[in-house]
């Protein structure tokens, strides 16, 4: 299978009070961010998404508030998502909604890998149950399986066999 290096959006600073207080700058500065994040790092779920605007904010937790404008923003954008019923993975406006490849090189969570790119690796793994789920875990540097990360790869693989 092909592996690329997952590219990783570069982002500017933002200032979370100014958003709050309707700075327009920092709105323009929100919209380039997620154009930036959602057009180099697609397919990315809503999770990874946030944690890279965390990181920008410099903030530990999104507040229920800022959680809002970002929705309200990917929808003005007009982003393309799927949902893989574990989160939305989103996509740029247009262009090919597939992967043929893996990204490797990002700290991703198991559960922050796409639908669409990890059904590449179950394919050329050719295994199933917790062979495969190990495997997988292997394949992306975790050496535990969580119950989360069960239930993910469960459902990946179940997902997989119905494609």
């Amino acid at each position: 299978m092909k592996k690329i290096e997952y590219k990783i959006a570069s982002l500017k600073k933002m200032d979370l009070k100014s958003l709050y207080d309707g700075s327009s700058l920092m709105y323009e500065l929100l919209d380039k961010n997620l154009i930036n994040i959602i057009n180099t790092e697609a397919p990315i779920t809503f999770n990874m998404v946030k944690k890279r605007l965390r990181d920008a904010f410099e903030i530990g937790k999104i507040s229920e508030n800022l959680l809002n404008i970002i929705n309200d923003r990917i929808n003005k954008l007009g982003f393309k998502s799927t949902d893989n019923f574990y989160d939305i993975t989103y996509w740029p406006q247009s262009g090919i909604f597939n992967v043929d490849y893996l990204r490797i090189g990002y700290q991703r969570q198991i559960y922050d890998i796409p639908f669409e790119e990890m059904k590449n690796l179950v394919k050329e793994l050719n295994m199933h149950g917790e062979e495969l789920y190990r495997r997988i875990l292997k394949e992306f540097g975790y050496e535990v399986l969580t119950q989360k990360a069960l239930d993910y790869l469960t459902f990946i693989e179940k997902k997989y066999e119905k494609a």
